[in-house]
């Protein structure tokens, strides 16, 4: 066993044409105390006792017959896993970007209702990739986690790192006034949506932010990840009218 970097996984997964899931990017697996593992027949990314992702042939083209020592894998893929379904762990939204640049039609009333309620309300603001100063982005991150004070909040590290440094970030502004970003990375062609930042004081503004970063990707393939166990975040994105809604499973190799 010999420890390697986690984008050796990566290209790995490219040769395969394996379908990456929410956590398959070298920026949000660098805020991971991750590495890559080998036995000489087939290469897994850990993380403690945790196979992250199943592990992949070293040599073979193909993702058939591999033989895999025992282990337990954290997320399955859309189009591989191996070993026995262990439990759920989330939901795996994936949408369309370009659904979102006309939202005309009655199966877009409600999110475009919503959607329309704070810039109607607030004049001045301004959505931009112009990155304000940190101390700009403490004060809005820390209104958003106020608000968030009855919630556990799972993978604090990669979240300051994607908020404070993340590559591809976009922050709404009302006059000078910070009060939404968004933030993802990505795995080619495919986008993944982090994190949408909001003062939770004001209201429908999660709806007119996120609308405002679809809008500033057209033409992409979006993971956005899961609901976190959360009702009424499941319910939410399920009326953003998901290409795919997958179930995600760990897994058991015995």
């Amino acid at each position: 066993m010999h420890e390697q970097r986690t984008d050796t996984y990566l290209k790995r997964m490219r040769e395969l044409e394996v379908i990456p899931n929410f956590w398959t990017t070298q920026e949000y697996l660098a805020t991971q105390d991750v590495s890559l593992k080998s036995d000489g027949e087939v290469m897994w990314i850990q993380e403690d006792e945790w196979a992250v992702f199943p592990p992949l042939p070293l040599r073979s083209a193909s993702l058939q017959g591999m033989k895999c020592p025992p282990m337990k894998i954290w997320s399955d893929f859309t189009n591989f896993s191996v070993g026995a379904e262990m439990e759920f762990l989330d939901w795996e939204y994936t949408y369309d970007s370009s659904r979102f640049q006309d939202l005309s039609g009655g199966r877009w009333r409600m999110f475009r209702k919503n959607s329309r309620k704070w810039p109607q309300a607030n004049t001045g603001w301004q959505y931009s990739h112009i990155i304000p100063s940190e101390m700009d982005i403490e004060k809005l991150l820390t209104k958003w986690l106020e608000g968030k004070a009855e919630e556990t909040i799972q993978d604090s590290e990669a979240l300051l790192s994607f908020v404070f440094h993340g590559t591809r970030r976009g922050f709404l502004f009302r006059d000078s006034e910070l009060v939404g970003m968004n933030v993802w990375d990505s795995y080619e062609p495919y986008l993944m949506y982090r994190y949408c930042i909001v003062d939770p004081d004001e209201p429908f503004l999660d709806e007119f932010c996120r609308l405002l970063f679809y809008q500033s990707v057209p033409n992409y393939m979006v993971i956005d990840g899961g609901t976190l166990g959360h009702p009424g975040l499941e319910r939410f994105k399920d009326k953003l009218l998901p290409v795919k809604k997958r179930a995600v499973y760990s897994r058991i190799i015995p």
